[in-house]
């Protein structure tokens, strides 16, 4: 390669790189500051998905398990105040509010609670008074907390805390404040973007693919929306595509702790170990030439490990909610209790989000309503399920490319693995998933799509060798099928 071209391509992976990190970064800042926007229009009443519970257990989180403050605007600066009882709570916004120059939210009703606002001495002058007055439960300064009943000593036993603990950081540097506790998912999300484009190339070995699935990826409804709210998926989805990455560069132990650490954010990154583990076992069975015995042997051993390791490591960073709960209650509710939680069925009937099957997030059907805007529209957690569908198909189609190109081999084992784990909580009893567990598919179903597109338009001999492969197998069958019947 001359230096010319050396130069040229230097230039054109700077360009495409720019652009894989521009158009994401723009395009979630904004969706996540509109969003930002509604609900201080809304006075801190917008629903927004599951964002409202996580949120709320990481502001409990930081103030009740580490005894640490979320930074806030003394200008600005806001507290709830919880009692025990909402007679209380009226008779405090009715005869000592008014007498103080700050603003009180006061319509609360699944939960005993006003919430004020004010420049930083008024306000716990305030606090004081009412202190003196009436009996108070509980303090938590930060932004509103959502209308439910418990909200303030919610912590969210059901999922690891590693995703808590990342927006509570968020709060406690930056400050509590919807934008603020979004750019950890904001930075996950552009780091997807940039992993896809990576992805892509390696498996390509071109711009224009590359940056194509980069693009449709981040403009793709579902992308955009989980990675502009504080939600545990986006985390599990970016960091089960850097254990891809490490899984295309042969380092299999930095691909397994990343599919581990996913876990420490949600259960659900766990499924991201299958197709490591099938890798690991399918290479070790080679190099001892041991048949399906050592990979079945090695399957289990390395199954046993990772779930060990897991396990091990929850531990040690679930330390803090252990001491503040209890061991033997940790123990039972957010390990057995979350076990049980993710093969459960949640919630049923009219007064019930949505809920979906793992397919129907393929072609649309049954999606979860993220936020109702106040004009009537809704925001639903779907991708662009025509272009879904046709790379699941192709995908299922294109499964003997697996045995000619080792690398896309790879990718397409994360792509059916993690499917194939949605479906199989959903066989041992999880009847109520919910459409935005898809974002985990989302940019597997974009680097299959593309690079199978730009696959068999460049070699138009594959689509002869993968129909080819497909009848011999279908004759195979066939035939053991008469011998059978022939016997």
């Amino acid at each position: 390669m001359t230096q010319r071209n050396k130069i040229h391509n230097r230039l054109l992976s700077l360009i495409s790189l720019l652009i894989v990190l521009t158009v994401p970064s723009v395009l979630l800042v904004y969706t996540a500051l509109n969003f930002t926007n509604l609900e201080i229009e809304r006075g801190g009443r917008g629903y927004i998905t599951d964002e409202v519970w996580y949120v709320s257990s990481s502001r409990v989180i930081l103030k009740k398990i580490f005894g640490l403050s979320v930074k806030q605007d003394p200008v600005n600066y806001g507290v709830n105040i919880v009692f025990q009882s909402s007679n209380y709570a009226q008779l405090t916004c009715q005869n000592i509010a008014p007498h103080y120059s700050i603003k009180t939210r006061c319509d609360y009703s699944k939960i005993p609670a006003v919430y004020v606002s004010g420049y930083v001495d008024e306000v716990w002058s305030f606090i004081n008074e009412v202190n003196k007055t009436y009996p108070v439960v509980d303090v938590i300064p930060g932004w509103q907390l959502p209308d439910s009943e418990g909200i303030n000593n919610y912590i969210n036993w059901e999922h690891p805390p590693l995703g808590k603990y990342l927006i509570a950081l968020s709060m406690l540097m930056i400050g509590d404040y919807p934008f603020y506790w979004r750019i950890p998912i904001i930075s996950f999300g552009v780091l997807a973007c940039v992993l896809v484009y990576l992805i892509l190339y390696r498996l390509t070995k071109s711009y224009i693919p590359s940056i194509v699935g980069a693009l449709l990826f981040t403009i793709d409804n579902i992308t955009r929306a989980i990675y502009s709210i504080a939600i545990l998926d986006g985390f599990v989805a970016t960091l089960t595509l850097i254990s891809l990455y490490f899984a295309l560069e042969s380092k299999y132990r930095s691909a397994l702790l990343s599919a581990i650490i996913a876990g420490l954010f949600k259960a659900s990154g766990l499924f991201t170990i299958i197709p490591i583990i099938i890798v690991l076992a399918r290479r070790i069975a080679r190099e001892t030439s041991g048949g399906l015995g050592d990979f079945i042997y090695y399957t289990v051993y390395y199954g046993v490990l990772s779930i060990g390791l897991w396990v091990s490591l929850l531990t040690i960073v679930s330390l803090p909610v252990a001491n503040y709960m209890g061991v033997s209650e940790w123990f039972k509710q957010s390990l057995l209790g979350s076990i049980s939680w993710h093969l459960s069925i949640k919630c049923t009937g009219p007064n019930c989000a949505t809920s979906s099957n793992p397919w129907d997030w393929f072609l649309g059907y049954h999606s979860f309503a993220l936020y109702n805007y106040p004009d009537g529209t809704t925001l639903y957690a779907e991708g662009y399920y025509p272009l879904w569908f046709t790379s699941l198909i192709l995908a299922l189609i294109s499964i003997p490319l697996m045995f000619i190109r080792r690398d896309y081999g790879k990718t397409l084992l994360y792509y059916l693995g993690i499917f194939a784990g949605y479906i199989g909580i959903w066989i041992l009893g999880s009847r109520t998933q919910y459409s935005f567990y898809a974002i985990h598919l989302a940019p597997f179903i974009y680097i299959n799509l593309i690079y199978l597109a730009h696959s068999y338009a460049e070699d138009q001999e594959l689509g002869i060798y993968v129909l080819r492969s497909w009848y011999n197998s279908i004759e195979k069958i066939v035939n053991k099928i008469e011998q059978v019947l022939l016997l």
